[in-house]
Formats: C-alpha cells, structure tokens, sequence
C-alpha cells in the first residue's frame, strides 16, 4: 500500500522482511500488539514476545534491552504505540550507558488507540486517550541515539534495515492509519 499514513499491514509485512528469522520483535501493548499477533509470522520459537495477562504497557523497551543482554548475537526490535513508548522511554538512557544496541519501531497516532476503540465501543464516545508527542527524531538524538521517520511507504524497509545496523539503540517514527483497526 503506497498511503500514508502507513498501514499497519504494511509495517508487519516490512518488519518481516527486514528481520532474520533468528532476531527478536518484542511488542508491547496496544492495536499494534494485535496487529502482530494476527499476522507478523514468527519463524523461530521465542522470536516474537508479546506481552498478554495483565499486559502491561511500555514493556517493549526494557523488554528489547533484556533480549539483547540474553542474545546479544541476535537484533533486537521493540514495538510500541507512542503512549506505550513514553511510559519507559528513559530507559533508553540505560541502553546507551550499556551499549546495548536494538531498534524502537514506533506507531504513531497521538492517543492510546485500544483504550479509545474499547471507549468509543462501549460508549459511542471517548475522553482522555489523546495526547501530544515529542519530536521522536529529536528525542533519540537527545541522547545520543539515532532517530528516523519514515514520511513515504517506500522509505519503510531501507530504514528499518538502516537503525538495525546501528551500533547504538535507535528510533523509527512511524505514523500509523488505525482506521484499519475497525475493518
């Protein structure tokens, strides 16, 4: 699909192919994470953690930091939602003191996506789920760290493929069309 912004299909389809079969993807928690669950193919086992039970969210970036200390041969990609990202973005810091290199996917859409559609589900409204972002570029350089935004489908793959072989953890801004979610 050559829209924007991406669609989700689209960033599954990617992320599959810019990963070897041995490299971790860990999700956190929102549409995102059902995104994956329905359709990223894990080929190994333990290639794909997702975060169920009480699925708590900002776990995909202590999450990616934890895989790469375990396997650090493997890359590591973490996958959030922006609210998800911002709960334990500073972790970042850690991984940069450590030297622990992998890749923060982020799917942009300025609100808790799941929340609203569960809201507008239940209530035909919602109210609290939008929120303002950083500039997420910006953000990774203030640490230190490489930032990257995708503003054209045919940008996805070479820069997913481009912050995997950074030597240091990096950030692709991603902005995302949920209204996939009710189809």
């Amino acid at each position: 699909d050559a829209s924007m912004p991406l669609k989700p299909q689209k960033v599954i389809a990617d992320l599959r192919q810019a990963l070897e079969d041995d490299d971790i993807l860990i999700s956190d928690v929102g549409a995102h994470k059902l995104w994956i669950a329905r359709m990223f193919p894990a080929v190994k086992p333990n290639t794909v953690i997702i975060s169920n039970g009480f699925a708590s969210m900002g776990v995909a970036v202590p999450g990616a930091i934890a895989a790469k200390l375990a396997h650090p041969e493997r890359r590591g990609v973490a996958v959030c939602g922006d609210g998800g990202f911002m709960m334990t973005s500073q972790e970042l810091e850690t991984a940069r003191r450590l030297g622990v290199p992998f890749t923060v996917v982020i799917w942009v859409d300025g609100g808790y996506g799941m929340i609203e559609w569960k809201q507008m589900a239940k209530f035909g409204s919602s109210y609290g789920v939008k929120f303002g972002n950083p500039d997420f570029v910006k953000y990774a350089r203030s640490f230190g760290l490489a930032g990257f935004r995708v503003e054209s489908p045919d940008q996805l793959l070479p820069t997913l493929r481009q912050a995997m072989e950074t030597e240091l953890p990096s950030i692709i801004e991603l902005p995302i069309d949920y209204r996939e979610n009710l189809r």
